[in-house]
C-alpha cells in the first residue's frame, strides 16, 4: 500500500511540474494569417441548383421590365448590379492589413481581460525577441516585426498562425483560427466566428481561460503553511450527489476534504490565481457539512437538510 501511495505521489508531483509548465505561454506576437476559402460564395454558388438560379434571375428581369425597362435594359442592369456586388465584395476581401487587425485585437483584447480582472501572475505575453530598432524600422516601412531566430524556441514557447474567411451568412463576418504551435509542435487551435473588430474577442476569451484558469494540482499558501488542491477524481473540480462520495473520492486520491476556513481562502484566491471561484454552489466540507458562499446569515456553513441543492461541488486538498 506503501509503495501505490508513493508512485501516486511521484505522479502527482510529475503531473505538477507538467501542468505548470504547460499553463504559461510566451508567444512570438507576430501572427500571420492566411486567406482560407470564400465560404460565403461557396454557400451561395451550392444553394441553388441551376433551374433556381435562372428563374430567380428572370423572376428579377421581370420585375425589372415591369417597372418600365426593355429587355436590353434589364439584362444591363442585372449584369451591372451583379458587376457591383462582385467589385464591393472583392474590395473587401483585398485583405490589405485585415491581417493587422486580427492580429492587434487578439493581442489588445487578452491584455485588456488581465487589466480587468488583474489576476497575480500572467500567464500569456507577447514576447519581441529582435531590439527595438528592428521593430521601429518595420513600423516605419508599414510593415509588422518578423524576424524569427533560428532558436526561437529557446526563448518562446509558441508560436502562431492563423487563417479567416467569410462566413457563410454573407453578413459581414468572418471565421478566424488561430493556432498555437509549441516546440515540440503541440497544437491548441482557437475558433471564432463575428464582424472583423469583435471576433478576436472570441478567441482571446478563450486563450485567457485556457491558460490563466487554475489547473490541477495547484498550491497555494495559507498562512505559514501550503495547501495543494488536487481537485476532483476526474481531474478538475467535480460534482457528487452524495456527500459521503466525496469524502471517499479525496482518500482516493491520497488527500482530503478542505474545512471552511481553507475553503474560503481558496475561494478568495479564485479561479485566475491557483484557487477557485466558489460562486453560488454548495461545496462539501470535511467536517460532512456544505459551504453555501450566498447563504451568510447566520453562516455560510450549512448541514446538508439546510439546503435545498442536489447536487455538491468539492476539490481535495493535501
Amino acid at each position: 500500500m506503501k509503495t501505490a501511495q508513493s508512485l501516486f505521489l511521484v505522479f502527482l508531483s510529475l503531473f505538477a511540474q507538467a501542468a505548470i509548465a504547460g499553463n504559461t505561454a510566451k508567444l512570438w506576437p507576430t501572427i500571420p494569417f492566411i486567406r482560407g476559402a470564400d465560404l460565403c460564395q461557396y454557400k451561395q454558388s451550392f444553394s441553388q441548383t441551376r433551374s433556381e438560379y435562372m428563374r430567380e434571375m428572370t423572376d428579377l428581369a421581370s420585375d425589372l421590365m415591369y417597372s418600365g425597362a426593355k429587355g436590353s435594359e434589364a439584362l444591363d442592369m442585372l449584369l451591372a448590379f451583379d458587376a457591383l456586388y462582385d467589385k464591393n465584395k472583392r474590395l473587401a476581401l483585398q485583405g490589405k492589413y485585415l491581417d493587422v487587425t486580427l492580429e492587434n485585437t487578439l493581442k489588445g483584447y487578452v491584455d485588456q481581460y488581465y487589466r480587468n480582472l488583474r489576476p497575480s501572475s500572467r500567464n500569456i505575453s507577447f514576447n519581441h525577441l529582435p531590439g527595438a530598432r528592428h521593430i521601429i524600422n518595420a513600423a516605419r516601412n508599414g510593415q509588422r516585426p518578423g524576424y524569427v531566430p533560428a532558436d526561437i524556441f529557446d526563448q518562446l514557447d509558441y508560436v502562431a498562425y492563423g487563417s479567416y474567411t467569410l462566413a457563410p451568412n454573407c453578413k459581414g463576418n468572418i471565421v478566424v483560427t488561430v493556432t498555437l504551435v509549441g516546440r515540440y509542435g503541440d497544437t491548441k487551435t482557437y475558433m471564432g466566428t463575428g464582424k472583423p473588430a469583435t471576433v478576436m474577442s472570441k478567441i482571446g476569451s478563450t486563450m485567457f481561460e485556457d491558460f490563466q484558469r487554475t489547473k490541477f494540482p495547484s498550491t497555494i499558501k495559507i498562512r505559514n503553511t501550503k495547501l495543494t488542491l488536487l481537485g476532483g477524481i476526474n481531474g478538475d473540480i467535480d460534482k457528487v450527489w452524495d456527500l459521503s462520495s466525496a469524502k471517499d473520492m479525496c482518500q482516493t486520491m491520497g488527500g482530503r476534504l478542505p474545512n471552511s476556513s481553507e475553503l474560503e481562502i481558496i475561494g478568495n484566491y479564485g479561479s485566475w490565481n491557483g484557487g477557485i471561484t466558489l460562486g453560488d454552489k454548495a461545496w462539501a466540507l470535511r467536517s460532512g457539512k456544505v459551504y453555501k458562499g450566498t447563504l451568510r446569515n447566520p453562516s455560510p456553513v450549512r448541514n446538508r437538510w439546510e439546503i435545498n441543492d442536489r447536487e455538491f461541488y468539492y476539490t481535495c486538498v493535501k
